[in-house]
């Protein structure tokens, strides 16, 4: 073999060692960045677990009052309340407990109650903002917090007294927050010894007991709130949280009258969220006064100069379908016939028009095809216009107007 011809061949695994090495390099920063990246996010996560556990082990020690009762001690008794008849059990032992709601809401006044499974598997303060956002990645103090707050659904009622109410609460690893609800699912025997939970308020101690356990459609019909003043709990219970429902147990019927608490907290599929849900079953009364019922977003009152475009444009359903109700409505005895507007020259503006404590303020009318069209002052329901050719079979537009 030539001289020139063995160069060549050792320089062509010079270069294979160089490329391989070079490969394996790149791989292993690959692999290396990747591993700690990975340790870097349990680490933050374990931290997170931790100053979870401290902040809500501490609320517990400062604001919470609670032991539980021995096997031997006379157990406390629960009424039925308004659950349907042969639905719910007699006896059963429990924890007391005693909350300082008063002293919570001194330090934040959306505190609305405290959440409580005996032995403490669950226990926290409950929150309400009015949105379904602000308390996601907030602790009770309003602090930043990855695993948030237990809160109200934005629809319901502070004071617990809707038909049925929402809370929600991340599904967290560690089983801190709602994580130990996925027992219910895994073990068949937990709800035998976890079937009952209780809400704490100022003036009320409200005890449910566990009736159903199921994943459901994040979007799904369950994430309707029915409130105090509706019907209809027996049917929705029956065919949104009874049907499917993976728990044994002996309550069989919900009445209308009767007031459920569902929990709602997220599964790995984000299109889906599992629910367990309670009735209540005993109200003890703890003070003299009434719970606060805080408002709504949408009963907040907002000055009109500082509301923003984007929402002044953002209208809910529930608006929506009041201005639609309002569109349709039959004209009451006061009603003003005013001018079709399609009909009016462009730029035509119909003159004041004064009805007893309402004032209809000018308007610009449309486009129209009709020549020489104008509109005399009127007062008058049904005043005709002067000179207008409108067809015969045009009808003039109605418009209630309440005094």
């Amino acid at each position: 073999m030539k001289k020139d011809e063995i160069v060549k061949k050792l320089d062509g695994r010079r270069v294979g060692r160089d490329i391989y090495r070079l490969t394996l390099f790149v791989f292993l920063v690959i692999g290396g960045a990747t591993a700690v990246f990975a340790l870097a996010e349990l680490t933050i996560g374990f931290i997170g677990y931790l100053r979870t556990r401290r902040v809500y082990d501490d609320a517990n020690r400062r604001f919470v009052s609670a032991h539980a009762l021995n096997q031997d001690e006379a157990p406390a008794t629960v009424s039925a309340g308004t659950v349907s008849s042969g639905s719910v059990s007699g006896d059963a032992v429990e924890d007391e407990i005693d909350v300082d709601i008063r002293a919570l809401r001194e330090i934040n006044n959306e505190v609305i109650g405290w959440i409580y499974f005996d032995e403490g598997l669950i226990s926290y303060p409950i929150l309400f903002s009015g949105d379904n956002e602000y308390y996601l990645k907030r602790n009770y103090m309003q602090k930043y917090m990855a695993s948030g707050s237990i809160f109200m659904d934005k629809n319901g009622s502070t004071d617990f007294s809707d038909h049925y109410t929402l809370l929600y609460g991340h599904n967290m690893r560690d089983l801190t927050m709602f994580g130990k609800l996925r027992y219910y699912r895994t073990d068949k025997d937990y709800i035998k010894e976890h079937e009952y939970f209780r809400i704490i308020t100022e003036n009320h101690e409200y005890r449910y007991r566990i009736f159903s356990y199921k994943p459901v459609d994040s979007m799904g019909p369950v994430f309707t709130a029915i409130d105090k003043d509706s019907d209809g709990l027996a049917e929705f219970a029956k065919n949104n949280l009874m049907a499917g429902n993976v728990i044994q147990s002996e309550v069989t019927s919900i009445s209308d009258e009767d007031h459920v608490l569902a929990l709602s907290t997220c599964m790995n599929d984000y299109a889906f969220r599992f629910i367990v849900c309670g009735v209540r079953v005993s109200d003890k009364k703890l003070g003299n006064g009434k719970d606060e019922v805080l408002p709504k977003k949408s009963e907040v009152s907002v000055p009109e100069e500082t509301v923003s475009e984007d929402e002044a444009d953002s209208v809910s359903e529930d608006e929506a379908d009041s201005d639609e109700d309002e569109e349709t409505a039959e004209p009451s005895e006061n009603a003003v016939v005013l001018p079709d507007t399609n009909t009016l020259l462009p730029g035509t503006t119909i003159p004041n028009t004064t009805i007893p404590n309402t004032t209809i303020p000018n308007t610009t009318i449309p486009n129209t095809m009709l020549p020489n069209t104008t509109i005399p002052d009127a007062t008058v329901p049904g005043t005709a216009i002067p000179g207008s050719t409108l067809p015969a079979d045009n009808t003039a537009n109605i418009v209630n107007v309440t005094p």
